[in-house]
């Protein structure tokens, strides 16, 4: 499938690659389709580019790899729109701002993504936990900035699980 984008260009994109978010995002509840592409092979930021609008693409990263105690528990039924089986399956990441002064760089760790790697379903889940704010500056919250990359899915630092 040919997918138009503005910032990449034309795009050959397999259907098995894209996402769904039945719920859209917040703020473009109407776009529904989206595929993850690598920022750089060596870098921590992935691009969340919409299928539906070339215009339209969200820098997004895991969040352990800036805030090691980032964690969420979610009901299974809070998530069912996304049809979550097994925990394993869960891969969270959060949308990041980056402006032209990197230092002024911030995550969005209240309304993190939520991705079911089974069925390619995702939603965006905003929490009631207030220890999480829309903009968690990285590099003024992070010692250090961004860390080694975070532990796969079979170590046991996980940022999210199911109840």
């Amino acid at each position: 499938m040919l997918v138009n984008s503005t910032r990449f260009g034309e795009l050959d994109a397999d259907e098995n690659a894209i996402f769904t978010f039945p719920m859209g995002l917040l703020g473009f509840g109407k776009l529904r389709r989206f595929i993850v592409l690598d920022h750089r092979e060596d870098s921590p930021f992935k691009w969340l580019q919409s299928i539906e609008d070339p215009d339209l693409a969200f820098i997004i990263t895991d969040p352990l790899y800036f805030k090691r105690d980032f964690h969420i528990a979610v009901r299974r039924q809070e998530v069912g729109v996304i049809e979550p089986e097994n925990e394993e399956d869960l891969v969270v990441s959060v949308i990041m701002t980056v402006p032209a002064d990197p230092q002024q760089m911030s995550a969005n760790l209240l309304a993190p993504l939520i991705f079911n790697m089974s069925n390619r379903k995702a939603m965006q889940y905003v929490l009631t936990d207030s220890r999480y704010p829309v903009k968690y500056f990285v590099l003024q919250g992070s010692p250090g900035g961004f860390s080694e990359p975070p532990p796969g899915p079979n170590d046991m630092l996980r940022s999210i699980s199911l109840r």
